[in-house]
Formats: C-alpha cells, sequence, structure tokens
C-alpha cells in the first residue's frame, strides 16, 4: 500500500484527531467562560458527543480511497464467532485488570486519580453513562484500531510498529480533563491489551463490544468513587486526608472503594 494524501489525513485524524477535539472544546469553553476550566474533573456530555465527528471523517476518507468498510476492520466471520470473541476478549480485558491490580496499587498514586475520574461521571445518568461507554467504544476503537493500526500495518509491514503507535495514541488521546497523568499512566495497561486483543481478532465490532462493556461496567459502578473525584477537586485535599481515622461515614466508603479498585 502506498501513502497517499487522503490516507495521510485519514491517518491524522485517527492519531491525533481527539486530542485536537479536546483542546478546541477547551478553548472555546474558556473564551466562553473563563471559570469553566476550574473543575478539572468536571463532565461535559457534549465533549463526548462531538467524538463522533472523528469516525464520521475517517468513514469519508475510507469512502474517498475507494476502500471497504473490510479495510478498517469491520469482519465478522459469524455471529457465533463474534459473540465468542466478544466474551473472550471481555474475559482477556477483565483478567488483566484483576492480576495486575495489586501491582498498580504500588505505582503513582495507588489509583487514587483513577478512581477521582471514574467517580467524576456521577453526574450522569445510567442512559447517559451508557452512551458514553459506546461512544468511547466505537468512537475509539474505530479511529486507533480499524483505521490507524489498519493503515499502518499496510503502510509498514510491521505488527510491532503499528501496534505501538495505535496504543501509544490510543494512550495520549485519553489525556484531559477527567484522566491525569497517574490515571493515564494505568490506561496504557488496557491500550496494550486492546490493541493485542485486534490484532489476534481482526474484528472492529468485536473490539468495540469488548470497549464498551468494559466501560460501561466501569461507569455503572461510578457512584462508588464519587467522593474521590470530589477530593480531586478540593484545593489543597491531599490522599491522606481521605484516609484518616476521625473520617466521616463518607470517607470510609472512599477507602473502601478504593480497595475495590485495587483489586485488595
Amino acid at each position: 500500500m502506498q501513502l497517499t494524501p487522503v490516507t495521510a489525513v485519514g491517518l491524522l485524524v485517527a492519531l491525533v484527531g481527539f486530542a485536537v477535539l479536546d483542546r478546541t472544546r477547551r478553548a472555546v469553553n474558556t473564551i466562553e467562560s473563563p471559570a469553566a476550566g476550574a473543575g478539572p474533573r468536571s463532565v461535559d456530555l457534549r465533549e463526548h458527543a462531538w467524538k463522533w465527528a472523528v469516525p464520521a471523517m475517517l468513514l469519508l476518507v475510507v469512502a474517498a480511497e475507494g476502500n471497504s468498510l473490510s479495510s478498517i476492520g469491520w469482519r465478522i466471520a459469524s455471529p457465533s464467532a463474534l459473540l465468542g470473541q466478544v466474551l473472550v476478549g471481555f474475559g482477556v480485558l477483565t483478567g488483566s485488570h484483576v492480576l495486575t491490580a495489586p501491582l498498580w496499587a504500588r505505582v503513582g498514586d495507588g489509583g487514587e486519580s483513577l478512581a477521582a475520574g471514574i467517580g467524576s461521571f456521577t453526574s450522569l445518568s445510567t442512559p447517559e453513562r451508557l452512551f458514553v461507554a459506546v461512544t468511547a467504544g466505537a468512537t475509539e476503537e474505530t479511529a486507533f484500531h480499524g483505521y490507524a493500526l489498519e493503515r499502518l500495518l499496510s503502510l509498514t509491514g510491521s505488527v510491532p510498529l503499528a501496534g505501538g503507535l495505535s496504543a501509544a495514541a490510543f494512550v495520549v488521546g485519553h489525556a484531559g480533563d477527567t484522566w491525569d497523568r497517574d490515571a493515564i499512566a494505568r490506561i496504557a495497561q488496557p491500550a496494550l491489551v486492546m490493541t493485542l486483543l485486534y490484532l489476534w481478532f481482526r474484528s472492529l465490532p468485536a473490539l468495540i463490544a469488548i470497549h464498551a462493556l468494559n466501560d460501561s461496567l466501569a461507569l455503572l459502578l461510578a457512584d462508588r468513587f464519587d467522593d474521590r473525584a470530589g477530593d480531586a477537586d478540593s484545593p489543597g485535599a491531599s490522599p491522606d486526608d481521605s484516609v484518616s481515622g476521625d473520617d466521616e461515614p463518607g470517607d470510609a466508603a472512599g477507602a473502601s472503594s478504593l480497595t475495590w479498585l485495587r483489586g485488595e
């Protein structure tokens, strides 16, 4: 496969499209309301709705290339095969979370920032949380694995290079208001696992379903981490403040939820 201007544009959209959208959104919000940036853990449902612009642009790119949807991984061998891939993939992803939780508990902030990021979604209703989860699965998998990985693989012929670049773009693409540096470090793990699963299945529908299921589970449990989001937004708050012996019931629940996240 030769790199054409159209494909080059597609790769740019797939690899940095979400980052550009996030920075544009924050710039516009700052202009409209300078105080909007004061809450680093705030969740605006519109920012997730706008993510659909990236796969929409990529579909136009695929059409301009003269390629079919199968060229970006839209492959389903059979309904039973798809179901099997989703079940196996979700089991592998969930298992990796459980197995590595004790290790991550000793790295960085021990899960505080990730818990705060998840807790920030408590302001959304259950349907809204499911919308965010499905949106993440459909838009991110289409961009980072369906388009970017497939095109990079065709252009370079190198699985490590194509997989590494798409996984790195996946991680960087999550940097923003909701996830800070420590949370991003932990997101690198599922990014790698999802990349390996895509290389195994080479089925975009399967990866979309696995990603959406994983995010749905986390967001539906967001209420367990609500207090962590509040702590992260409070000036001068420190992790030790929420685990002292004189904590109120809400702080005790926060410590319990963090223990659950760590897999202890």
